[in-house]
C-alpha cells in the first residue's frame, strides 16, 4: 500500500482545497492522518490512485512524497499494538507513521510506515 505524505499551510480552507483537488479528479481518500505545527500541516493520505494523486498535488504546489507502508491486522484489544511495536523496536525497526484503516470483526487494520520494510514484513 502506498502512503502519500503532503505538506500544506496551516490555515483555514487548506484541507478543503486539497480534498476538492482530489475529488474533482475522482480520487478517493481512503484514510487520512494530519498534524499541524509551526505554521505547516503534515498530512498522510491513503488514496485509491496514488500516482495520479501525487502528480496532481505536486502540480498544485503541495510538496508530496510517497512511501510503501506495511498493512497489519491486529486483534482489537488492549496491548495488541504495544506488543507489535515492542517486537519491531526490539528488532531495530523504527515506526515512522501509523494510520488506522478500519476495525471490523474484532480486528484493527493499520498502515505502518517503517524504516526497514523488509525486516518489518519478516517479523509480522
Amino acid at each position: 500500500m502506498i502512503q502519500l505524505d503532503v505538506e500544506l499551510p496551516d490555515r483555514p480552507g487548506e484541507l478543503g482545497k486539497l480534498a476538492t483537488l482530489l475529488g474533482d479528479a475522482e480520487i478517493s481518500i481512503n484514510a487520512i492522518s494530519a498534524e499541524s505545527g509551526r505554521g505547516r500541516t503534515y498530512m498522510s493520505l491513503i488514496v485509491d490512485h496514488p500516482a495520479r494523486a501525487r502528480g496532481l498535488l505536486g502540480k498544485a504546489g503541495y510538496p508530496c512524497a510517497e512511501k510503501t507502508v506495511l498493512v497489519v491486522r491486529l486483534a482489537d484489544r488492549s496491548k495488541a499494538l504495544a506488543g507489535l511495536a515492542r517486537k519491531l523496536g526490539a528488532a531495530g525497526v523504527n515506526i515512522t507513521s501509523v494510520i488506522h484503516l478500519e476495525s471490523i470483526g474484532g480486528h484493527a487494520q493499520l498502515a505502518l510506515g517503517v524504516d526497514d520494510l523488509a525486516k518489518a514484513r519478516a517479523l509480522v
